[in-house]
């Protein structure tokens, strides 16, 4: 399976070169190299390959065939929930995209659902994610095979009997009568890094209401495992959230026991002492159920949080 790019050439680009506009918006490539991307058949226009004097029309529809790349390596331990001719649930494993982003394509949910990877299932010419999860959250994720079925359980989660919950290890003994979290999220002021967000039951200058109640399940050796619900659908939600609260969730880059732990993994300058303080590899945040209309989800945590568990002393307080 070959990644295309496809991209409608806007008014501003009328009657431009094609490949001095293309050095100029995506200078990633020189001209030079954006010619010589032409001439290899790397680009067509209005799916036909064009001359290397093509001179721009508006609305021109191009497509980029970029030469593949090595893609991180992810997990694969995919499991099937379930399967009609509708829905296809299953539980995603930590460090695997749903979908093709930035660097990865291959190595995506979409692309072994596309190729017929996922052993027991057949190649799916249509996926559409009902609801998507961030690389490293683990859990369940709802795939329809068709627009119209996706189309009406996006309406159904906006029910108020629809439901997701969320199982969470966070650093820290959270609170046993649980935590009612009402309040905005907004830009983390107080970080260098530009994405961070915050929460705060006071209104912030660019805040979104945001409401999380979490409820703590059991407590051992500084980790509080959690449940979490969510009655809103901010970006980052639960994770700034439960950072600003003071309870990191365990494994969180971003939003752990220290930002600079970020810094140096998207510089790929992890430490032996860092992953030790992430305790693991990836963010503990886990999908646990979907609920909606007739259809009741629920996927199992990573074993990598019972083994985590195992090996801390100490009994489990409830």
């Amino acid at each position: 399976m070959r990644r295309i790019v496809t991209s409608i050439l806007p008014p501003e680009a009328e009657g431009r070169l094609l490949t001095e506009y293309l050095a100029s918006r995506f200078t990633y490539h020189s001209e030079d190299e954006w010619r010589l991307l032409l001439m290899e058949g790397c680009l067509l226009i209005n799916g036909v390959k064009p001359t290397p004097d093509y001179h721009i029309i508006a609305g021109d529809v191009l497509e980029y065939f970029p030469e593949s790349r090595p893609e991180p390596e992810v997990s694969l331990d995919i499991g099937i929930l379930f399967e009609d001719d509708r829905f296809l649930a299953l539980n995603k494993p930590p460090n695997l995209p749903c979908h093709p982003a930035g660097i990865f394509f291959d190595h995506t949910l979409w692309a072994c659902l596309k190729e017929g990877r996922i052993p027991a299932l057949a190649p799916m010419e249509e996926i559409h994610f009902v609801n998507r999860l961030d690389r490293e959250t683990s859990g369940v994720v709802l795939v329809a095979k068709n627009a119209d079925a996706a189309s009406w359980a996006s309406r159904q989660l906006r029910r108020p009997d629809a439901g997701k919950t969320y199982r969470v290890l966070v650093e820290g003994e959270f609170p046993l009568e649980g935590v009612d979290a009402a309040g905005f999220i907004g830009r983390d002021l107080d970080s260098s890094i530009q994405k961070r967000r915050c929460f705060s039951r006071e209104m912030l200058p660019d805040g979104q209401t945001a409401r999380t109640t979490f409820r703590r399940l059991a407590f051992r050796n500084g980790i509080s495992l959690l449940e979490a619900v969510l009655f809103t659908g901010r970006t980052h939600q639960i994770r700034a959230t439960l950072r600003s609260l003071g309870y990191p969730v365990v494994g969180d880059k971003l939003y752990g026991v220290d930002e600079s732990l970020y810094l140096r993994f998207i510089d790929g300058a992890l430490t032996d002492e860092d992953k030790r303080r992430l305790r693991l590899p990836a963010q503990a945040l886990h999908a646990y159920s979907l609920r909606f209309a007739d259809y009741d989800f629920t996927a199992p945590p990573p074993s990598t949080w019972d083994e985590l568990c195992e090996a801390a002393p100490g009994p489990a307080v409830g």
